[in-house]
């Protein structure tokens, strides 16, 4: 795979994020996909656990939009970085010992993706999720 290629496998991947978007895994994903994120209890290790933690996240934020603000390409063009924010409005759900309140946030955040034969096989990033919290009024 050459930049361009990986940019855009890239992107098309962390559509993923949308609400709704989950099962572009099926597609984008190897099946030994391998998910961490530093706030994660665990690390997914298939497709289906990892379509489960994104549901769940989409029940929180029904209207959950990824935006893209850079893709870098490694010089190996085996990875990607990619530096995006996420939109969405808190709508269901006890997040971080807050209700459902309505609000609007916005989360920025860096993820790195693995690829090997054209598929993403591993996943892993940080999120700011002391701004989630902040956001959601968890913190005074």
């Amino acid at each position: 795979m050459n930049a361009q290629e990986i940019k855009e496998l890239s992107s098309s991947y962390m559509e993923i994020w949308n609400a709704g978007k989950e099962n572009l895994l099926n597609e984008f994903a190897d099946d030994d996909l391998e998910v961490n994120y530093t706030h994660f209890e665990k690390t997914y290790n298939s497709i289906s656990e990892y379509k489960a933690m994104l549901k769940q996240t989409h029940e929180f934020f029904p209207d959950l939009k990824i935006s893209i603000k850079e893709i870098i390409p490694s010089e190996n063009v085996r990875s990607a970085t990619i530096n995006w924010e996420y939109n969405g409005t808190h709508e269901n759900g006890d997040l971080f010992g807050v209700e459902a309140s309505g609000k609007n946030v916005a989360v920025q955040g860096m993820t790195v993706l693995k690829f090997q034969n054209g598929k993403v096989v591993e996943e892993k990033g940080i999120v700011d999720n002391l701004g989630l919290i902040m956001q959601l009024g968890a913190m005074g």
